[in-house]
């Protein structure tokens, strides 16, 4: 095979991309392979709600079973690897690839059926709408094996807007403004059309309150000598100024895929219509900062958002934003901590950003 470059910018991008894809597939067989897997270090019994259950305990599936299965079912097995909670796949049917996305146990099976009314309900929206700058994927199959909730979906090839592993943004910039205009499109709807699993268990909003505030101040208590009580006390002021809103819930760049002229987001493991308005943009300003570690894009990102709102909206936002960033700013300090990442500069900046009003 020969490569014909007629340009120093195209070799140096495609060198660029290339290793892009190799420290991906690196990772890829690093977090797969059941001799290296991943393992969570966090603590997994915090994670354990009021209910009992808990979304982030995995179990080890039995890969080979599995292919079994869908070879019976018709399907051709391309590819199958578990990535921590789920066992994600590539097969074929009909001439047709799918992607294959099956839960490791069934408290992590009520997350992969909210992920699919997310994709559902906001795929027939975007639709119905019109709307051709970002898109979600279509669900064609929905089942279970063995007590393990799983959905087969369209199959997206492209590569991520960005990686935090290592942290790279590439062209992220470029895509900014349709970012921000799926953060409009989610704040333009309205949470009654919207039904997600998440949102149908039994807990009220003040018990959903009371145990997020909790969460929050348990994180707090282990990550104190990092000065964070102005912070801390910026998060009580949440509950009066909490107001629900549509959130996709782990809205990253490194959930995006790029696929020509729009964007497919993935993952909307935690989707939801009780969460807080501008969590979202708050969640993405807040990793794009310390994950990808770039603080200028960060800022570009927000102050875009803030200027495309109505005067009436951008009361409520400024209103919102802080108490709602106070809670990733301790969560990302905890989350630092808990995985034992030593450094943390990136989060201490922003502590000192936010403290500063210097967020735009």
């Amino acid at each position: 095979m020969y490569l014909y470059i007629n340009k120093p910018s195209h070799l140096i991008q495609y060198l660029v991309n290339y290793a892009k894809q190799v420290s991906h597939i690196k990772e890829l067989y690093e977090i797969s392979n059941p001799t290296t897997m991943k393992k969570d270090k966090l603590n997994i019994d915090s994670f354990t709600n009021m209910e009992g259950k808990n979304y982030r305990r995995s179990e080890m599936l039995e890969k080979e079973e599995i292919g079994t299965y869908f070879s019976k079912k018709g399907y051709e097995v391309i590819e199958l690897q578990q990535i921590w909670r789920h066992v994600h796949g590539k097969l074929k049917k009909d001439n047709k690839i799918f992607f294959l996305k099956m839960a490791s146990t069934p408290d992590i099976g009520e997350r992969t059926q909210n992920e699919t009314l997310w994709n559902n309900q906001i795929g027939s929206l975007i639709e119905k709408t019109g709307v051709d700058y970002f898109d979600v994927p279509h669900i064609y199959e929905t089942g279970e094996y063995e007590g393990k909730f799983y959905y087969l979906s369209t199959h997206h090839d492209g590569a991520m807007l960005a990686s935090k592993n290592p942290p790279s943004v590439g062209n992220l910039e470029e895509w900014i403004d349709k970012i921000i205009k799926s953060n409009l499109f989610f704040l333009s709807l309205q949470r009654q059309d919207l039904n997600f699993r998440r949102d149908q268990d039994s807990i009220s909003s003040q018990d959903k309150w009371d145990e997020f505030f909790q969460r929050v101040q348990s994180w707090y208590e282990e990550v104190k000598e990092h000065q964070l009580q102005e912070i801390f006390d910026e998060v009580k002021n949440l509950r009066s100024t909490f107001e629900p809103g549509v959130n996709h819930g782990d809205f990253v760049p490194w959930h995006m895929i790029q696929e020509g002229e729009k964007f497919i987001l993935i993952d909307g493991e935690h989707a939801s219509i009780q969460s807080p308005r501008y969590y979202d943009v708050c969640y993405f300003y807040h990793r794009l900062y310390t994950s990808a570690q770039n603080p200028d894009l960060a800022k570009i990102y927000l102050g875009k958002f803030r200027n495309q709102l109505s005067e009436e909206e951008k009361n409520k936002f400024d209103l919102s934003i802080r108490p709602i960033l106070a809670t990733r700013i301790i969560g990302g300090f905890w989350d630092a901590k808990t995985d034992g990442q030593e450094d943390v500069a990136f989060h201490n900046k922003l502590r000192e950003d936010f403290l500063k009003n210097n967020l735009f």
